[in-house]
């Protein structure tokens, strides 16, 4: 048996220098405790190839080294303090293994790195601390900065026209430190450079031409939260000069004084010029044999941001004439920053809503030869935008194409829908994603994306389940459970996107999108679209937000997901006393879909731990409330022909209820107390198999249970089958195994592993047999928290969401 990925779909973290780039577009980022690496120049392979795991803690910086050979490795560090290094066995294509890790700072976190263009690596702490390790990875010297100074980017490059390093340190104050190299090989402090009102975020160097054009200075980028960004040129003295320099230095060194303390005075009266310093620092180095002096100055201060910036970038040295500057910042906005004719460096190109949506872009990332810039977003999600070139002379705009995208949080539950054609996903990042295998008329291959996010919302989201393949209830942490319907634009977009083709009689009778009040949590129904001179309700600075779904014809990006593919909420079903952990449908009788739902709650006792089944025709209560757990129920499922409705709850036992047609009501009917020896987390009956007489259990005891009735009427059931694990079990499910009449189990751990056993009944019992155990490389590195099978036109495939915010699907090849 074989498993492979056929999509992963996973957020980026929220932090700065968080992705790195190579030169042919491979794009690394860190998400949650995995590294995650994407093609994006790729064609025919859209989204995450692999994700890399290893580090314990969450990655704070990921950064590249590139070697003059050619050869690309990545190196990240996390907040445990501790540091990796990737690189791949061939030149393309290789796979990518951790070549060497260790820990850099003991209990604190790594805030910054820096790579020297000679494998040198530096790396900044939490502890206040910069160390250096040499090529073979040696600690070779430490330097402290003062007491609560946090290093926040690094960045190294050669003085011009020497092989003397500058290391240059942006730190939580206002000063960036430039240090060089000792005599002894120390990297000493040299000078500070003031001028920025805040916390310096990041840097970048760049080789620049010098002013009459002849030689090549440096450049040096400083962005800060203080919304500038502050352009230094280091360029080289010439001997002559150094020495008039030096003399005029020592014979003023008193006027200086005086007159720095007559400004002091003027500032303080109020009469200060006010103006930006362009003094020129002196910088003396030593380069083997020669003493070599430079200025610092400052060449251009960088007004455009709104916020604090998080990332600076300069182009990729053979793409453009000269440099351009990529930034992004917390006002959501990536900006390309040109020097006009006349020296003048002006924003570009603006990319990314102005205002609205997250609180933050990541990144600034320029793709393959600068032909595009990428950044992350506060959700998680990657923008990209392509330079579309219109002949050799003109200047093309630019494009936005679709990204990636993924939970930033937990991935708490996920569902395919009745036809099993797209896949649902909720998070405790508030919002529920559909994803599923698009083929678009445009691209030959089909392939996994995000079409939809249906909700988004003002609580952790818990569960949900699918009614009819055009709505669905979820679950969050409140007391009310709300049902979705799709609006006319999805439907639409289903055909366009090549995912379904069953939907053409239900379109026309849906609503157009849906409206968020301003503080309000529940999408109303739009049933037209607003005209431009309809006011738009307001609440105090909060405005309502106005989702318009239209028909989509190519992948949705990030901004599209955001704003225009809510779903309306049609109802709100009441009656739990706590927030819910999980929801239910019944399985798909009639063509309009379930005819009822089952909810539960957190809970500590008998009276609140029972089970609520409402009739999806009305919403309203079905039956009897279903009593007898004590603790929270954590799974809730109904059988294939709905006559019993199974739950398992963390007081360690199942039950069974029997469905009473007659008084319109379930009825406890079978319980085992104690089934496992710890809180059952999750419970299966075998899909697509309608006589009911297999399901499974799975427990923190480390062991699932296969149980098996044992009459006819199903009053008796028996465990045939315990399968013991190393680690907690989280989540299984089963399904029919093609071409036999046994079953398929997958079981899904709580370290993260995913494995899959074949189950054969003979006789009156049943035996497993593991078939195959997924490979670290492929798996989880959190609590997998569901799993759910579905069988496409005799493709087996296997969907799995977890703790470490992915939701991934895998083919099953038997």
């Amino acid at each position: 048996m074989r498993a492979g990925p056929a999509y992963i779909s996973i957020g980026s973290n929220r932090s700065s220098s968080c992705s790195a780039s190579t030169s042919n577009g491979l794009l690394a980022f860190g998400a949650g405790k995995l590294l995650a690496l994407w093609d994006t120049e790729s064609t025919s392979n859209h989204g995450i190839q692999k994700t890399l795991p290893g580090h314990k803690g969450q990655i704070t910086t990921v950064k590249l080294i590139s070697s003059s050979s050619g050869e690309n490795r990545f190196i990240s560090g996390d907040t445990n303090g501790e540091v990796r290094i990737w690189s791949t066995t061939e030149k393309e294509g290789g796979e990518w293994k951790c070549e060497k890790n260790w820990i850099a700072h003991e209990n604190s976190s790594i805030s910054a790195i820096g790579v020297s263009p000679d494998g040198w690596i530096i790396t900044g702490g939490s502890d206040s601390k910069i160390k250096i390790f040499d090529g073979d990875h040696k600690e070779k010297q430490v330097i402290k900065l003062e007491k609560g100074r946090l290093p926040l980017d690094l960045e190294l490059s050669y003085l011009p026209g020497s092989k003397a390093p500058i290391l240059a340190v942006g730190a939580t104050d206002r000063l960036i430190r430039i240090y060089t190299l000792s005599p002894n090989n120390d990297f000493i402090l040299s000078l500070t450079l003031e001028g920025h009102e805040d916390w310096i975020r990041c840097l970048s160097f760049t080789p620049y031409p010098s002013l009459d054009q002849t030689k090549e200075d440096l450049f040096l980028a400083s962005g800060s939260q203080d919304n500038f960004i502050r352009l230094w040129r280091v360029s080289t003295i010439p001997e002559q000069q150094a020495i008039q320099e030096e003399k005029k230095e020592n014979g003023k060194g008193e006027e200086e004084g005086l007159d720095l303390l007559d400004e002091f005075e003027r500032r303080l009266n109020g009469e200060g010029s006010g103006q930006i310093s362009t003094k020129a620092h002196i910088l003396a180095v030593q380069d083997g044999d020669r003493s070599l002096r430079y200025n610092i100055t400052l060449e251009a201060l960088l007004v455009g941001h709104e916020s604090g910036l998080t990332n600076v970038h300069w182009s990729p040295p053979s793409s453009h004439s000269s440099p351009l500057l990529l930034s992004t910042a917390s006002d959501n906005s990536l900006i390309i920053w040109v020097p006009s004719t006349d020296g003048i460096w002006v924003p570009e190109h603006r990319f990314g809503a102005i205002g609205g949506r997250g609180l933050s872009f990541y990144g600034a990332i320029w793709g393959k030869d600068g032909k595009s810039v990428l950044a992350s977003g506060w959700n998680g999600g990657w923008e990209r935008w392509v330079k579309t070139a219109l002949s050799e002379d003109e200047e093309g705009g630019w494009e936005v194409k679709s990204g990636i995208n993924g939970h930033h949080g937990d991935v708490q539950s996920l569902s395919w829908d009745p036809r099993e054609e797209y896949l649902i996903s909720v998070g405790s990042d508030q919002t529920s994603r559909i994803h599923a295998s698009t083929s678009i008329a445009s691209s030959s291959q089909s392939q996994w994306a995000e079409i939809a996010r249906p909700q988004i919302h003002g609580y952790d989201m818990t569960d949900i389940a699918f009614i009819s393949p055009l709505r669905f209830i979820s679950s969050a942490d409140e007391k009310v459970a709300r049902v979705f319907d799709a609006p006319e634009g999805f439907v639409e977009s289903l055909r366009t996107l090549g995912v379904s083709e069953g939907s053409k009689d239900q379109e026309g009778l849906r609503p157009k999108g849906a409206t968020v009040p301003p503080l309000g949590l529940s999408n109303r129904a739009l049933q037209k679209a607003p005209a431009q001179t309809d006011k738009i309700e307001k609440e105090g600075m909060n405005e309502a937000i106005i989702s318009i779904s239209h028909t989509l014809t190519s992948l949705p990006t990030e901004e599209e997901l955001a704003t225009s593919t809510l779903w309306p909420e049609i109802e709100k079903i009441y009656g739990h006393g706590y927030e819910l952990v999980c929801v239910a449908s019944s399985s798909f009788s009639t063509p309009s879909g379930s005819e009822l739902i089952a909810t539960s709650s957190k809970s500590t006792n008998l009276e609140h731990s029972g089970i609520r089944i409402y009739q999806t025709s009305n919403w309203e209560l079905y039956g009897q409330i279903l009593k007898g757990h004590s603790l929270t129920v954590t799974r809730i499922q109904f059988s294939n022909d709905n006559s019993l409705i199974l739950s398992c709850s963390r007081d360690r036992s199942w039950r069974l209820f029997r469905h009473d047609k007659e008084k319109k009501t379930y009825e406890p009917f079978v319980e085992q107390e104690k089934a496992h020896a710890r809180m059952i987390l999750d419970c299966c009956f075998v899909k697509g198999q309608n006589d009911n007489t297999v399901f499974a259990t799975a427990s923190r005891d480390k062991t699932v249970k296969i149980w098996l009735s044992k009459k006819e009427d199903k009053s008796e059931w028996k465990c045939t089958e315990t399968i013991k694990f190393t680690e907690a079990t989280t989540s299984v499910d089963m399904i029919i195994q093609p071409n036999s009449n046994g079953y398929l189990l997958a079981v899904g751990s709580e370290t993260g592993s995913v494995s899959i056993y074949a189950l054969e009944q003979v006789e009156s019992e049943i035996r497993s047999k593991e078939l195959i155990v997924f490979d670290e490389s492929i798996s989880h590195v959190g609590p997998v928290n569901r799993l759910a099978w579905r069988n496409k036109d005799g493709r087996l495939q296997l969907a799995s969401c977890s703790d470490d915010r992915s939701v991934r699907v895998f083919d099953i090849a038997l």
